[in-house]
């Protein structure tokens, strides 16, 4: 029955977890996967994610992939859903809130209508929603659901490695979705080039971010490196996990840091910093000017949000300090 508490002792041998569609808030469901991977190592585990994530789990043994494109026609969707059916889950763990796992009838899972919705951090969010079909145990379980191959180390070692001249390096990660998260380039190019005394300077992104970057670069005085458009995400985190430290906006590149516990320096716009603030490493610091912003004092307010026009490179400069 759909209502019952799965045990370790339950020994399920399949599981699907339903996560979201973004990069980002595919990553803050990773905790969950890693904890059902943890626990039940036997089990096989699928995970339901959008088009945009699949390279992230790429090459991953340790569970399957359910893509699930909402712009794909309705006979392709029925025959997704056909496929997950006659998968015959034991377990449905739906971050999403959705009826699917009404449909599947699993004997375990989380419940379709949960009452009061979480308010705090997205990730403390997703846990808790695993709570209410399994009594995890707190500590941090192992990082299982991104995983890079020995093609990264190789990749990173011939197209990145040379490039570095064995110094140290910082990644900023100038890009953002939302052109209300993004600071400005000139900022960027002037700590760059203050934190490019110390150490090399790695720029990345995806094919969109490219001529930010190219930006960034023209106005700065020192070297750096550019791999914007050039590498995919496991690739990406790879690059993150050798790395010092992270700049970034609020982006998914934010969040994939703080799942390897890389400390972030993160510009911090308009977004619910309750919600989606850095976690993982205790060593992140938030610069954040939004109290000359009207639209953030005020929502009802027509204004835009110009939160990250406050930011100065004083404040960010002051703030790398603690690096």
């Amino acid at each position: 029955m759909m209502c019952a508490k799965l045990l370790k002792k339950s020994g399920p041998k399949r599981i699907l977890v339903v996560s979201q569609t973004n990069i980002g808030d595919v990553v803050l469901t990773c905790p969950v996967i890693d904890i059902l991977r943890r626990d039940f190592p036997q089990a096989r585990i699928d995970v339901v994610t959008g088009p945009k994530a699949v390279s992230l789990f790429a090459d991953n043994p340790d569970f399957g992939i359910k893509v699930f494109d909402k712009q794909a026609p309705l006979r392709q969707k029925f025959a997704w859903f056909k496929d997950l059916y006659q998968a015959h889950y034991d377990c449905v763990v739906d971050l999403r809130r959705t009826m699917l796992a009404f449909f599947l009838r699993p004997r375990y899972a989380t419940p379709v209508l949960s009452g009061k919705s979480f308010t705090g951090h997205k990730k403390d969010a997703h846990l808790n929603r695993l709570r209410q079909v399994y009594d995890f145990d707190a500590f941090s379980p192992k990082q299982y659901a991104v995983l890079t191959t020995k093609e990264d180390e190789q990749f990173f070692a011939k197209e990145v490695a040379p490039a570095l001249q064995g110094q140290r390096f910082i990644v900023i990660v100038p890009g953002a979705a939302d052109s209300a998260k993004r600071w400005h380039s000139q900022g960027f190019a002037a700590v760059a080039d203050h934190l490019s005394a110390a150490k090399r300077i790695v720029f990345v992104g995806d094919a969109k971010d490219a001529g930010i970057v190219d930006d960034i670069q023209g106005r700065m005085k020192s070297s750096s490196v550019s791999l914007a458009g050039k590498i995919n995400l496991r690739q990406l985190a790879l690059v993150l996990k050798k790395c010092s430290w992270v700049m970034t906006h609020d982006s998914g590149v934010m969040h994939l840091a703080c799942y390897f516990n890389v400390p972030v320096l993160a510009l911090w716009g308009p977004t619910d910093i309750n919600k989606y603030a850095p976690w993982g490493s205790k060593k992140s610091v938030i610069v954040r000017r939004n109290e000359k912003c009207l639209r953030c004092q005020d929502p009802r307010a027509k204004e835009l949000h110009n939160c990250m026009s406050f930011i100065t490179v004083e404040d960010v400069i002051n703030a790398a300090t603690d690096f």
